[in-house]
């Protein structure tokens, strides 16, 4: 091939490369086998689903978006207001100290698809509750409701076909803790189904999905919920669920109406990006991804909302944290964590992650989380915040540390490591064999946009200012990084909290740092990292069994702060958000922290929030568009438009000096 052939090849591969690029800025996802009308459609992104899944008790990331809208729960709480929301149930009331009746709403009913074996008359009964709860004991997913009532076959007792009592054990008698879970939003399925199903796959229910549209695998019978939407349609990366014409609320006297949108899908996006694009465009109506420099974005597309109007954007969910590896000295020393902590620069990480980042608690409770603070002290939680003070940091490295000039590397003084053969540590790795040492390595998770800024700023703080040389490793596969940390592979290990908006106190607790917790820190071998204090254990396990609100659980909360703000396990990163974007293009009457407050869904959503989901579909209004608005000002595109020319010229540029 001549010179100015390879060179025209060149142009051309470059070309249809820069067309890539361009695509790739542009494309959007297409249901592949159908299509619905946008003006009658929400769609969601933000939330990694298996799109055939279809399992009721599994609301964990195996779960596809439809089943959130197919079935029902009893209750739900408004995590704006704390409210409680009545969905299938209609009351819940304390009997005494030791008895919680639910009554349901009456005229509930089922919907079957092809089938007359459950039939659009058959009530949805109290046996379907006890039923699903003990299929929710079996499956593993009531945790701490389990431990207070025991187990909920003789716990729940069926009072009429409406009307059922849950009894609580003697030592947890006045729990506020069954009260929250039973409000849990917990999802109701029918009992002849799932009995039928249950027995079919011999209690193995983790290897069934209940995908309707697989008529090989799913009889007509099984096609049985009670939602406002059942499925539709799904490929491998969107599904979608259409308005249940025969819902039971259509009837009922605090509903009266189906919902206003026919279809709802939700759909996945290969980069955050894509997806505001898709927003920009009208594409997409709900999305829970990171979107950096939002404020611009706002700016610039007032179509674009959130649940606040102000800074910042949205509601402080969950703690992000840095988890030092207890096994390892001097990772595991309080005073080594609260150095660390002294240069965290929250300003900073929040230019980095659109300016939402609130100053975090060293109690590890969110500011907004109104349940989870009933029992916190505040002036305890501003007698340990840690302030951004970098003298501070270096004071505290002086008092228990040497600076090594010559390698740069800070070493403990005598007297302050352990009784071992080596006197002094290095605030870095160490390398026996080789007797050197390496940086500190956070471990963080590859795809939280956001989280993964925010290490990059952290690591930076310690390697230029404490002279603590960190860097940050991204793994890919979150199973990788579990592996890892349970098995104390690992220098520091970036963390999101994994607990829902409106856990309380003894929850979040519980969940990170109790050894009989089965998802202790999202999977990190509990205790949290490997730290272990009995005294601490011991609070968690006493919180809920004083009456709530009371002087001796008041005293054990404290003690629990006490140990925190003294000890501090692990260094708090920031104030997470709940990333919630709405595009009013199409649908109004969103979450708003002043008209209609109800925090938003989590698309990430467990089951505390399932009635909030319910709620926010039902109340969304059509605005009447009917075609997507204009492109505007898309930044983002014309940086893809910007890419492709540039090759191009390059190209053009480097063709035309060769033919010189």
């Amino acid at each position: 091939m001549k010179r100015g052939n390879k060179v025209a090849t060149t142009m051309v591969i470059s070309i249809i490369m820069a067309a890539m690029i361009l695509s790739s800025f542009c494309s959007k996802p297409v249901v592949a086998q159908t299509s619905v009308p946008r003006d009658e459609t929400v769609w969601g992104a933000g939330f990694g689903m298996n799109t055939g899944s279809y399992q009721p008790w599994n609301m964990g990331s195996n779960q596809g978006w439809t089943t959130y809208l197919m079935y029902e729960p009893m209750f739900g709480t408004n995590v704006a207001t704390g409210e409680i929301i009545g969905w299938l149930g209609d009351t819940i009331d304390w009997q005494g100290d030791d008895i919680v009746q639910i009554t349901l709403r009456s005229d509930l009913h089922w919907t079957s698809i092809g089938s007359n074996l459950v039939s659009n008359s058959t009530a949805i009964t109290t046996d379907d509750v006890i039923y699903s709860f003990e299929i929710l004991q079996q499956t593993g997913q009531l945790g701490s409701l389990v431990q207070r009532v025991g187990n909920v076959s003789t716990a729940f007792e069926k009072v009429s076909d409406t009307v059922l009592n849950v009894h609580i054990l003697p030592s947890y008698a006045g729990s506020s803790e069954v009260y929250r879970q039973l409000t849990y939003g917990f999802l109701i399925f029918p009992k002849a189904v799932w009995q039928d199903i249950n027995t079919t796959y011999s209690g193995d229910l983790s290897t069934f999905t209940n995908d309707w549209q697989d008529t090989q695998m799913v009889p007509a019978k099984w096609r049985v919920a009670s939602g406002m939407y059942l499925p539709y349609f799904h490929d491998a990366t969107s599904t979608i669920g259409k308005v249940n014409d025969n819902w039971w609320g259509v009837d009922d006297t605090d509903f009266g109406r189906l919902p206003e949108p026919t279809y709802f899908g939700y759909t996945s996006y290969s980069s955050n990006d894509l997806a505001l694009l898709a927003m920009e465009g009208g594409d997409l109506d709900w999305d829970g991804n990171y979107l950096a420099g939002l404020t611009q974005v706002k700016t610039q597309y007032p179509n674009i909302v959130t649940y606040f109007d102000d800074l910042p954007y949205f509601p402080d969910k969950s703690p992000v944290m840095l988890v030092p590896n207890y096994k390892n000295y001097p990772l595991n020393q309080t005073w080594l964590h609260k150095a660390m902590a002294s240069v965290l620069n929250y300003t900073a990480m929040s230019a980095v992650s659109s300016g939402y980042l609130k100053d975090p608690s060293p109690m590890l409770i969110p500011a907004d989380d109104a349940a989870a603070r009933a029992l916190l002290n505040t002036t305890i939680e501003s007698e340990y915040a840690i302030t951004y003070d970098v003298a501070h940091a270096i004071d505290i490295l002086e008092t228990y540390c040497t600076f090594d000039d010559t390698s740069g590397v800070w070493w403990t003084k005598e007297g302050v490591t352990p009784s071992d053969p080596i006197q002094h540590y290095p605030l870095q790795e160490w390398n026996f064999e080789s007797n050197t040492t390496a940086p500190y390595t956070i471990l963080d998770f590859m795809g939280w946009t956001d989280v993964n800024a925010m290490d990059q700023v952290a690591a930076q703080a310690f390697s230029s200012l404490l002279h603590i040389n960190t860097q940050v490793e991204f793994i890919s596969g979150w199973g990788t990084v579990q592996v890892r940390m349970n098995n104390f592979q690992f220098d520091l290990a970036d963390m999101v909290m994994s607990g829902q908006i409106n856990m309380n106190m003894y929850e979040r607790y519980f969940q990170m740092f109790s050894p009989q917790s089965s998802s202790a820190g999202g999977g990190v071998n509990a205790p949290l990292g490997g730290w272990y204090n009995q005294t601490f254990i011991d609070d968690i396990e006493a919180l809920d069994t004083f009456p709530a609100g009371s002087a001796q659980q008041w005293a054990v909360a404290n003690e629990m702060q006490e140990i925190l703000g003294q000890v501090m396990p692990v260094i708090p990163l920031a104030g997470h958000a709940d990333w919630q974007i709405y595009s009013t293009t199409y649908w109004d009457n969103w979450p708003n922290s002043v008209t209609n407050p109800m925090l938003p869904s989590s698309p990430f959503a467990g089951t505390t929030q399932n009635a909030n989901l319910l709620a926010i579909v039902f109340g969304l209004e059509s605005t009447g568009a009917t075609t997507p608005p204009p492109p505007g000002d898309n930044l983002l595109l014309y940086a893809g438009i910007g890419i492709a020319v540039l090759v191009v010229v390059v190209v053009i540029v480097l063709y035309v000096r060769r033919q010189e």
